[in-house]
């Protein structure tokens, strides 16, 4: 028997992840996920990657998704689609090869671009997309620039390497170039060439068949659609179902976000309110008149990863393959057990990339700071307490939420490397319903990304007549968890009044932590 399939490709920060998806039951069939390689850091706030290692992370993760699939028979995938991070630069040569370094969303070196695009465009931020990262590359690389053909974003640039077909992918008009835009894009003031301004699509065209080059880096017959994809934020609120306001879901991959759906009417007024804090931006066109609010983090799932990385290496008891053994211990200890605080990231405090070294506020005693199933359940907890911080200003003024669906292995929705289990920690999903004191609930697919990209690649295909249908397919819940009452309630509300009151004080007073 032969299955047809959908393949979702997730281009995260630090991995890469392949999803096969039935397209008759919207059922998951497989999943695999792989390193995305190293990152380069420089003092003056630039973040790059490699390409050529990236794709090749790419193709393997792609093979061990077909291996695993194949043991339970014959797989014929339909269609292929792409989400990932960003705004991130990807310059490719005609071929698909890299010409250069990616630029990451996390790079910092092109804010004056950025003010000049804003000023010529009359918008800022996501809405300018990587316009800002191709103008420094252009300018910074110029002899990398010139074996350029295109200048993309990562699932755009995964779509060209697939397909050989150059386009910029998105729903939100607001973000679309008018030909007078692009033509004073194109001028002598701003810098910029038809490479960063490739023809717009919508999430979801076919642009073409997969290449021979690339169907046998895969391992898959050549001339299979290749969809257009989207940035993963937007798959992750496709994926988790946010069809209708008062849904909201948790992303806790390496980097980690929330996203709400409301009324435009609410979410205008709560982002005006709290300007520079949450963002605001239209729904998937085809869920209707719907936004979504919301926050991004630098690294909720990567202070647990340093964290327990740290003590695997450095503490005589925590050996490799103990990782879950002192993850369960960490999960048995209860809410607020310790003083001790985890900071995420986001302070800009953390005295290096590559440790978890300044990441524990100070006051806690001796043997919490030196206890490492205390240092994990404080990570635990960080990334759980920073998006109930974020949120809260936002519910006391009205913000409604009557779920949370989770996404990633940090929140509990998917094993991963973080707790070192074969299958998700029960533990994880009901801690985050008790600190949000809101019912959560982990979906069948709970990397959302990668279940977003799918549905948008089943409806691109024709197996699903709209994009609802597709989420209804594939967006099914698992298992639910509702927040827990008396004295656990009450200890996770002094756990957020703890957190909220530990990082206000330490980021003002901006001072350094206790390993």
């Amino acid at each position: 028997m032969t299955r047809a399939a959908i393949l979702a490709l997730d281009l995260g920060t630090t991995s890469v992840k392949a999803l096969l998806v039935d397209v008759d039951s919207g059922a998951p069939i497989s999943f695999a996920r792989g390193s995305a390689g190293p990152h380069i850091t420089t003092p003056d706030g630039g973040s790059e990657q490699a390409i050529e290692p990236w794709w090749s992370a790419v193709a393997e993760t792609v093979r061990a998704a077909l291996a695993i699939a194949a043991g339970e028979g014959r797989v014929e995938v339909r269609g292929i689609a792409t989400c990932g991070h960003g705004p991130s630069l990807v310059p490719l040569r005609a071929d698909g090869t890299a010409a250069g370094t990616m630029i990451l969303w996390r790079d910092r070196r092109a804010a004056s671009d950025e003010s000049v695009l804003a000023q010529a465009l009359g918008r800022s931020g996501w809405l300018l997309a990587e316009l800002p990262k191709a103008r420094w590359y252009l300018r910074e690389r110029r002899e990398d620039a010139a074996q350029a053909a295109w200048l993309l974003s990562t699932w755009d640039a995964a779509a060209y390497r697939l397909s050989g077909v150059a386009a910029a992918s998105f729903w939100d008009p607001a973000r679309s170039l008018s030909d007078v835009e692009r033509a004073a894009l194109r001028g002598e003031s701003v810098g910029l060439d038809a490479r960063a301004l490739p023809p717009e699509v919508r999430p979801g065209t076919r642009l073409g068949g997969l290449t021979a080059e690339s169907a046998a880096l895969l391992g898959l017959p050549a001339g299979i659609p290749v969809l257009a994809g989207l940035n993963d934020g937007l798959a992750a609120v496709v994926g988790a179902g946010l069809t209708r306001a008062g849904l909201a879901v948790d992303v806790g991959g390496t980097a980690g976000g929330v996203a709400v759906a409301v009324s435009p009417s609410d979410g205008a007024r709560i982002a005006h309110a709290r300007a520079g804090e949450l963002w605001l931006g239209p729904a998937p066109a085809p869920f209707g008149n719907l936004a979504v609010l919301g926050g991004a983090f630098a690294g909720t799932g990567k202070i647990l990863e340093w964290t327990m990385d740290e003590l695997l290496a450095s503490h005589p008891a925590a050996a490799r393959d103990q990782r879950g053994a002192l993850f369960e211990a960490a999960m048995a200890l209860p809410l607020s057990a310790s003083s001790l605080i985890a900071r995420t990231p986001d302070a800009g405090i953390w005295s290096a990339h590559g440790s978890a070294s300044d990441a524990f506020i100070a006051g806690a005693s001796a043997d919490e700071i030196t206890n490492p199933a205390h240092l994990i359940r404080a990570a635990i907890e960080a990334g759980a307490l920073a998006v109930a911080h974020l949120l809260a200003p936002a519910r006391d003024l009205g913000l409604h939420i009557d779920e949370v669906r989770l996404s990633g292995p940090a929140t509990g929705a998917t094993s991963g490397p973080l707790s070192g289990a074969s299958i998700p920690p029960v533990g994880l999903p009901q801690l985050r319903a008790d600190i949000f004191d809101l019912p959560v609930v982990v979906p069948r697919i709970g990397e959302t990304a990668a279940a977003g990209v799918a549905a948008v690649a089943g409806t691109g295909i024709g197996a699903y007549a709209s994009l609802r249908e597709a989420t209804s397919a594939i967006v099914a819940p698992a298992r639910r968890y509702e927040p827990a009452g008396g004295a656990r309630r009450e200890a996770a509300r002094a756990l957020r009044e703890r957190y909220a009151a530990s990082t206000v004080a330490h980021l003002r007073a901006d001072a350094g932590g206790s390993r």
